[in-house]
This record gives C-alpha cells, sequence and structure tokens, in this order.
C-alpha cells in the first residue's frame, strides 16, 4: 500500500508580488456574459484635426525626406541592444542593465525638442516619463507608453542580416526589436518630436510619455514603477486615455473594409512551476521511470487535455465579428450566418479551427515552456523541474487553472505514490484539498520500487484578466474617429472595433490610471515581422503611417473636451 497526500494550502500572499489589477480586492469576476448584448456596429463618425491649423500628416510623414529621417531615427534605436533577461538583477546591481544608458542618450540625440520642452522623470533608473503640462489643467492627461527592451537574440548566424545592424533594404528595417517595441517607441518620440518643434505649439491637455524597460520580463521594474508613481502623482482614475503597443492592427477586408483591431482587455496569465525530487542512482539499474519519465507523463497528460474554447455573446471577439458580419458578410459566409443565427456552440466550433490566434482568443493555452533535468548520462537525475505557461481566457480563472493543473496530475500522483505539495502561501488557491490511500496498480515489478519521491508545485506572473475598456463614450469616440480619419481611403470604410489581446503588455500595471487603456500598434497586418524571433523587421512605408497615426491622435485629443476631472465623480468607482 502507497500512501499518497496530496494538499493544497492557501494563505494570503503579498500584493506587492502579484501584478496590479484595478479589482482592489484581487479577485476576478469570470465572464459568463458581456454587460451589451445588443452591439450592432455602429460607427461614430471620423475627427479631422486639421481645425487646428498644424500641417496635415500627410504633408509631413510622406516621401523620400520623410522616410529617410524616420529611417535613420529607428536604425539608431534599433542598433543599441536594450535587452532584458528573464535572469535580470536589479537596476545598479546587474550591469547587463547599462546599455540603456546608451539608449537614453541617442533618445537625446535623436529628439532634442521633445528634450527640450518636455520635464523627463527617471524611475527605478531607466523607467522614463516624459511630461509637458497642458494650460488647462481640468483636462485629464493623454498618456501614450511603448517599451525599451527587447527579448534576445538565440544565435546570430540564423539571421539574414546581423540583428543588431538596423539594415535597411529600401522597405524593410531588420533587427530585435525592430517590430516590438521600438517601431512604436520611435514613432511616438517622432510625433512629438514634430509637434515640439512648433514653438508656437502649446497643449491644452498635458501630455505623458511613459516609457518601461522591462516589459519582456513582466513589467514589474519599469512599468510597475511606473505606474505607482503616477498614480502617486495624479491619483486614480486620472488620465483620459493609456495607449500602449498591441492589439491586431489593421486588416484589409476585400478591398473596401479596413478593420482597425485595438485590443480592450487581455487574457489573465499565470505560470505553474513542477519541482519532483526523486531518489538517484546509476544508470545501470535504473527504476522503471526516471524523474524525467515521471514529468514527461505530466507533460503528456496535460498536452492531451487542453482547455475547451468557448465564446461569450457580447465579449470584445464576438463583436468583432458582429462588425464583420455586417460589413465584410462575404468574406466569411459561415460566420457571418452563424452570427445572425446567434448559434454560439456552432460559432465557437468554427473560430476554434480558423487558426491559431483566433483559437486562443476563445480557450485558455497552456504551454510546457521549460523542462530542466539531468545532469550526466549515467546518473538517474535527482530533480527535475517544468514550468507551463498560461493566457486565461476571461471565463477561466486562476483558481482554476491551478484547480486544473491539481486534477491532471492526479493518475500520475497515484502511479508513482508522489508526495505532493501544491502552492503554499499563494493567493488564488481553489478550495482543494486531496488525502487518500493509494495502490500502485499500474507497475508490477518482482521487487519493492521506492521512489521516494516529492512533487512541489508553486506559480509565478499571477495576472488577473483585464477589465474589459468602453468601446462607447466619447473618449472612444475620439479615438475611433482619429483611426477613422488616420486610415482613410477611397472608395472604402474603416471599421474600429475592440478586441482581445492574448499575451499581456505594461498596461497590466496602468490599469487603476483609467479605464480607457488601449493596446494597439496601428499597423497593417503583415507589415511588422517576426516578433520574438529570426529576421524580425518592419515595413518603414507603414511605420510613417504609425507616425501620422500618433500626430493626429495627440492633436484631436488636445482639440477636445472630453475626459476632464470634474467628470470623474461620473466615472464609477474603479
Amino acid at each position: 500500500m502507497i500512501v499518497s497526500k496530496l494538499a493544497l494550502v492557501a494563505s494570503a500572499l503579498s500584493t506587492a508580488t502579484l501584478a496590479r489589477s484595478i479589482l482592489q480586492d484581487g479577485t476576478q469576476d469570470v465572464l459568463e456574459e458581456a454587460t451589451s448584448t445588443s452591439f450592432n456596429c455602429d460607427i461614430p463618425a471620423a475627427l479631422d484635426p486639421s481645425k487646428d491649423g498644424l500641417p496635415a500628416a500627410r504633408d509631413i510623414f510622406s516621401g523620400d525626406e520623410a522616410l529617410k529621417l524616420q529611417v535613420e531615427r529607428h536604425s539608431t534605436i534599433v542598433k543599441i541592444p536594450s535587452i532584458s533577461y528573464d535572469d535580470n538583477g536589479e537596476p545598479g546591481e546587474d550591469p547587463r542593465w547599462n546599455i540603456f544608458y546608451d539608449l537614453h542618450k541617442a533618445f537625446a540625440a535623436l529628439y532634442p525638442n521633445l528634450h527640450l520642452r518636455m520635464a523627463r522623470d527617471t524611475v527605478n533608473t531607466f523607467g522614463l516619463i516624459y511630461t509637458i503640462k497642458g494650460t488647462e489643467p481640468a483636462l485629464k492627461p493623454l498618456m501614450l507608453a511603448a517599451h525599451q527592451d527587447v527579448v534576445p537574440v538565440a544565435e546570430d548566424s540564423t539571421w539574414k542580416y546581423p540583428p543588431f545592424s538596423a539594415h535597411f533594404d529600401g522597405q524593410w528595417l531588420w533587427g530585435r526589436g525592430a517590430s516590438d517595441d521600438k517601431n512604436s517607441l520611435t514613432g511616438l518620440m517622432s510625433a512629438l518630436e514634430t509637434l515640439l518643434s512648433n514653438p508656437l505649439w502649446v497643449p491644452r491637455r498635458t501630455i505623458i510619455l511613459a516609457l518601461g524597460f522591462d516589459e519582456e520580463c513582466s513589467g514589474r521594474r519599469g512599468a510597475g514603477y511606473i505606474g505607482r508613481y503616477l498614480e502617486n502623482l495624479y491619483g486614480p482614475n486620472s488620465m483620459a486615455l493609456v495607449l500602449d503597443e498591441g492589439g491586431m492592427g489593421l486588416q484589409l477586408l476585400g478591398d473596401d473594409t479596413l478593420y482597425a483591431l485595438p485590443a480592450v482587455m487581455e487574457k489573465g496569465h499565470v505560470d505553474i512551476w513542477l519541482e519532483l525530487y526523486v531518489n538517484g542512482g546509476h544508470s545501470s539499474t535504473p527504476f522503471p521511470h526516471t524523474g524525467i519519465g515521471i514529468m514527461a507523463e505530466f507533460v503528456n497528460q496535460l498536452e492531451s487535455n487542453p482547455w475547451k474554447p468557448k465564446l461569450i455573446e457580447g465579449s470584445p471577439i464576438y463583436n468583432h465579428f458582429v462588425c464583420q458580419a455586417r460589413y465584410s458578410p462575404d468574406a466569411a459566409p459561415n460566420i457571418t450566418k452563424l452570427i445572425h443565427k446567434g448559434d454560439l456552440e456552432a460559432l465557437t466550433e468554427e473560430l476554434a479551427t480558423v487558426d491559431r490566434a483566433t483559437q486562443y482568443r476563445i480557450q485558455t493555452s497552456q504551454a510546457v515552456d521549460y523542462f530542466l533535468g539531468g545532469v550526466k548520462i549515467n546518473a538517474m537525475p535527482e530533480y527535475i523541474k517544468i514550468g507551463v505557461n498560461h493566457r486565461i481566457a476571461p471565463q477561466d480563472s486562476i483558481s482554476a487553472v491551478k484547480t486544473n493543473i491539481l486534477k491532471q496530475i492526479k493518475p500520475i500522483v497515484k502511479k508513482f505514490g508522489l508526495t505532493v505539495s501544491a502552492f503554499k502561501g499563494e493567493d488564488h488557491n481553489p478550495d482543494f484539498e486531496l488525502e487518500e490511500n493509494l495502490k500502485d496498480g499500474t507497475m508490477n515489478p518482482m521487487y519493492e520500487v521506492d521512489y521516494n519521491a516529492t512533487l512541489v508545485l508553486t506559480s509565478s506572473q499571477a495576472t488577473l484578466v483585464a477589465p474589459i475598456s468602453p468601446t462607447s463614450g466619447d473618449v472612444w469616440d475620439t479615438f475611433s474617429g482619429t483611426i477613422q480619419h488616420s486610415f482613410a481611403f477611397d472608395g472604402g470604410k474603416v471599421v474600429p472595433v475592440g478586441e482581445l489581446m492574448t499575451g499581456n503588455t505594461d498596461t497590466r500595471h496602468y490599469l487603476n490610471l483609467t479605464p480607457h487603456v488601449y493596446r494597439w500598434t496601428p499597423i497593417r497586418q503583415g507589415h511588422n515581422r517576426n516578433a520574438h524571433t529570426v529576421d524580425e523587421r518592419a515595413d518603414m512605408y507603414t511605420h510613417l503611417e504609425l507616425v501620422s497615426f500618433y500626430y493626429d491622435l495627440i492633436r484631436n485629443f488636445d482639440a477636445s473636451p472630453v475626459a476632464a476631472f470634474e467628470e470623474q465623480s461620473d466615472m464609477g468607482e474603479l
């Protein structure tokens, strides 16, 4: 008889170790049905900023000279290897951060008017906050965000051009970070530089540019500090709008409808770590299963039991396809038919088979991304560790992920008689405790096998599903109207509609600053390529469109009376 104990102990975890959330009590309301199920995708009017008398974006950000200038700016920034590593120490302690000093010097050289007219505050050494005060303090600030860091390069020789050469081939600028996220960073700073080079232009609304430096490692040191700094300075719900990277860009269907797809929410996130401590020994007399073999069974069990997709009526992805059914009904006739029929089950099945990007906008993902084990070929490993990344769909939760992991490992725990310690001292734990007397009915060698194994489960990067940002009202109308104006084309229609983002951005640290949080890099689909992998690059012609949009957005929000501080009492409690 083998005794196995699977025990989950729930206790409070300091909120400082968790991602910030607008949900002050640290809980998440699982999304079962969105508030509005009568969405029919009416589009507000386009918003032309020309009444301010400034030069039109098309006159500034087009032509050979404009392209040459942006290539020079972007290549200078991309050439600086501002890498953030998962094992970075703190700024001031880990010298690998020091390359960011070079990046900051480049900013000052490339954007002199921005540095002359905007105050620059540093937060936690390398976080940057640029601010120009508006003449009307009653207007809530416009907050624009990007991140300075890039992911590491695995092997330089696999790239067509060296990853930090910033090679420009006449259309594409190649390099790590050319797309994610130095494209946005260069564009935002360039738009502000253009406006601030005009000494007569003084904004009515305060403008804030926030640049984190470790977004690729969850943003704790960068945006985490910036978010708290700005909340302490301005208060909660103090920004008119926060715009950061992300979303699904611009998608042209047919030749007459361009969909702008900013993310109005993000999936949640939690990483689950399984660590096995097990008896070792000489490989010439092995156990029936080594520790790696046991852990491989966990991996197989998880990958054989993926999460189920679910489409929620009124959710951002549902509303996206409502718009598509209205304005591009022939682009996906079956989806259009199912939208009109209201058959959510069949529509869920249809969307889950379109492609991975669509599937995982309606389904929690799990990916075994980390596997460590073994120190020598003739020694059975005594310590093995695996990591499972989860991006949590709105209908699920961190607690549900932990419950699922425990249920999936149960038969393997029984099989090997493992002692399990699960999620001790953590938040977001399910009410799950199991203690059983278990018989090993699977392996029956002629001799006794004692693995003497303990499995320890922990979690990290716990981030709640983000709340849905509004897709109606004055702030959204200004945002949507600017998109329509900036990307207008003859004979076509621009349709902005909110979507869901499968990954996470620095906005996880800005949720207390405003309910109007939008994640959108205004780039046409297919014109930013290979983020986080070999041969990352950005189309510099569409980069000019990106700069034009930022230029128009700043102007439209500056001219608009929306989001004034006196309206704060009407915004509701965050």
